[in-house]
């Protein structure tokens, strides 16, 4: 009987393990800026400690943009633990025409990192530092072992997620 306990508990820990949470994001200034997000796609989905992620944001934007920084924010229950800028045209073609626009990112996990809910803050400026685009990112970072028995069900496939009813490719 204690065996048949021990086992289920087991089961249960490696099945919450192994089905984190799916990234979810929202936009932090919308309707405010020249940017108009309608999707986030993470890559993988859940994120995997070591590993690269990929997040890819979409939307439109109102007119030309010829260049511009990307701020980034990531926080670990609700604390903030590492920022970084970098070059809009590092993260899309410059310079941006009006219309649809993609900014990806690409962070490699550091292996040291421990598991749990995480947060991304991801803001656009113009060349004048004017404030183009915010979006809110929060996702679960797992251990390599809690995909290794669910890579085919969702360990490689990013999940994207809309806003609206229009989708950006």
């Amino acid at each position: 009987m204690r065996h048949l306990f021990a086992l289920s508990a087991i089961l249960l820990m490696a099945v919450s393990l192994t089905c984190a949470d799916k990234m979810s994001w929202t936009p932090c200034d919308a309707g405010l800026t020249e940017f108009s997000p309608s999707s986030v796609v993470l890559t993988p989905d859940p994120p995997v400690i070591g590993s690269p992620a990929t997040f890819v944001i979409s939307g439109d934007i109102g007119n030309e943009l010829p260049g511009g920084s990307v701020d980034m924010t990531v926080s670990f229950s609700g604390l903030p633990i590492y920022s970084s800028t970098s070059d809009l045209c590092t993260k899309t073609t410059c310079p941006v025409p009006a219309g649809p626009i993609a900014i990806t990112i690409v962070q490699v996990l550091p292996p040291i990192a421990p598991p749990g809910d995480y947060g991304l803050q991801v803001v656009a400026r113009g060349p004048d530092g004017s404030e183009l685009a915010c979006v809110n990112v929060a996702f679960s970072l797992v251990l390599p072992s809690a995909v290794s028995g669910a890579a085919g069900s969702h360990g490689a496939v990013g999940r994207k997620q809309r806003m609206g009813s229009r989708q950006v490719a």
